[in-house]
């Protein structure tokens, strides 16, 4: 039997609370887009085995041009990802994503997750440069990697070699792992992930001589989360100077995940019962005020308060 790669087959897609938070909020965020209707945006992801983002995006948003990118050559696999296809409308491209992307048509507007389940690879900058460097002012582009730099020795200086390695420019000689270990990691790669994206549109842009056509990208949420694995998401619009006023309109910063820098949106779901949670939305906006609520612990109200609009609804299934 032929075992399939990439996330799926490490995580059950079905238990992962934290992801479908970011999932809700990232529709919210395409919600507020005003460059064009929403519905006529193009959606290009990875799409895994169960499809789970593409429904949300078809659901909440009317979205019906989705192409999905799947990592692999192997027939058994190519057949079971059809075979979990949710819609008939879904473009499947069987490949890695470096030789599919270039492949796609990016003069319309588009969302673009590169949902990546390894740690930060100099490939996936060459992917990210190949989006912008086609992409419609009004596209939103994300990156997702594993935010995990070892701790032990050995395989923090393994890490290390494979920074340097991928990215020369950004990693002195001289570096040690320890410079990037814990959350410096994710800062790491989210500057260098939006210095390269900012060269890639600079390059792209250069032989343009309209001011008003040179693109900017602008960060607007930075995400982290764990289910299982630490992960890190960064998303960008990618915007002309023509758009800025539509940019302004899409008023992005009132989005309480709203993240233009280093300050990443940390989504940390809540270990409470129906009970509490019900008790706690009775005193929204501020359940962590509420003294009669001293009886769950401060922290589980503190991140019920931050993110309770994006939670997953559970239906609790009890013994008799």
């Amino acid at each position: 039997m032929t075992e399939l790669v990439g996330t799926f087959n490490k995580i059950d897609y079905r238990l992962r609370p934290a992801k479908h938070a970011e999932r809700t909020m990232l529709i919210d965020l395409y919600k507020r887009l005003r460059f064009a209707p929403i519905e006529g945006y193009q959606y290009v992801g990875f799409g895994s085995v169960a499809f789970v983002d593409f429904r949300m995006v078809h659901r909440a948003l009317g979205i019906d041009d989705l192409l999905s990118i799947e990592g692999t050559d192997e027939k058994e696999e190519q057949v079971r990802f059809t075979q979990n296809k949710p819609y008939e409308r879904i473009d499947l491209r069987f490949g890695h994503s470096s030789t599919i992307l270039p492949q796609i048509n990016f003069d319309r507007h588009s969302i673009v997750w590169l949902d990546y389940d390894e740690p930060a690879k100099r490939f996936m900058v060459n992917d990210l440069a190949s989006v912008a460097g086609k992409a419609k002012s009004g596209t939103f582009v994300a990156v997702t990697f594993t935010n995990d730099f070892p701790a032990e020795k050995k395989l923090s200086e393994k890490a290390l070699h494979f920074l340097k390695e991928g990215f020369p420019e950004f990693v002195p000689d001289d570096a040690k792992a320890i410079s990037y270990q814990g959350p410096k990691y994710a800062e790491f790669v989210r500057a260098t992930f939006g210095s390269l994206l900012d060269t890639a549109l600079k390059d792209a842009d250069a032989g343009n001589p309209d001011p008003l056509a040179k693109r900017v990208a602008f960060q607007v949420c930075y995400f982290k989360y764990k289910d299982g694995a630490q992960m890190a998401t960064v998303g960008w619009l990618i915007v002309s100077e023509s758009d800025l006023e539509t940019l302004d309109l899409c008023r992005l910063e009132t989005l309480p995940f709203f993240r233009p820098g280093s300050d990443a949106f940390r989504i940390d779901i809540p270990r409470v019962t129906p009970l509490e949670i019900r008790e706690m939305e009775r005193r929204l906006p501020e359940p962590q005020a509420a003294a009669e609520l001293a009886w769950i612990p401060t922290e589980e109200r503190v991140a019920f308060a931050k993110s309770y609009r994006y939670l997953p609804n559970f239906a609790p299934v009890e013994a008799i």
